[in-house]
């Protein structure tokens, strides 16, 4: 339908989609690619989250899945948070500020750990 040629390696294309972004379209190709075989390679699997930061698991006999909670890190954020508003909301009704060194230091400290 268009004169828009994308070169491509694949033969069997499924689909095409075209995706409009905010400032420019991505099109996608979408194809079917046949498994490769991983006998005798040692794998691992990592699926990252909120609640539980990471959880990871291997192929490999004998070793436990690992599950890093990420409860933790949300509440340091969400203490952050807390503080950096309750500060901000001062500067913006005493003083008609948007930024202090409280404010300045406060990010820093978060930043750094």
């Amino acid at each position: 339908m268009s004169e828009i040629k994308i070169p491509t390696s694949q033969t069997k294309i499924i689909e095409a989609r075209i995706v409009p972004k905010s400032s420019c379209y991505i099109i996608e190709i979408v194809y079917e690619k046949s498994e490769e075989t991983t006998k005798n390679q040692q794998l691992a699997g990592v699926d990252l989250g909120v609640n539980n930061l990471m959880a990871v698991t291997t192929n490999q006999t004998g070793t436990a899945p690992i599950l890093i909670k990420g409860r933790p890190l949300k509440a340091i954020n969400t203490f952050y948070n807390k503080q950096r508003s309750c500060l901000q909301s001062q500067l913006k009704n005493n003083h008609n500020k948007s930024n202090s060194p409280k404010l300045e230091k406060l990010t820093h400290i978060h930043v750094g750990s």
